[in-house]
């Protein structure tokens, strides 16, 4: 079996996100997820969160980093 890990930062657009990523890190859950990843394709399939860490200053806004590991099968389709 195939698997993969995927790695990313950023900055949550709204409350909503933040908080649904940080209950399913938390409860450990396991959900579908479709991975756009710029001029290389897009990946499909259930994927586990497992770390989550926040930082940024006291006057600006906080950033994140979030790693998954995949927890089943994949699709993946290369942009063209």
């Amino acid at each position: 079996m195939k698997s993969a890990q995927i790695a990313g930062s950023g900055v949550f657009r709204d409350e909503l996100t933040d908080a649904r990523a940080r209950q399913l890190f938390f409860d450990g859950e396991i959900p579908s997820f479709q991975i756009i990843i710029p001029h290389f394709g897009v990946i499909e399939g259930s994927f586990q969160i497992t770390s989550i860490e926040y930082s940024g200053g006291h006057d600006s806004e906080a950033t994140y980093e979030l790693s998954l590991a995949s927890a089943g099968q994949l699709k993946f389709v290369a942009i063209q």
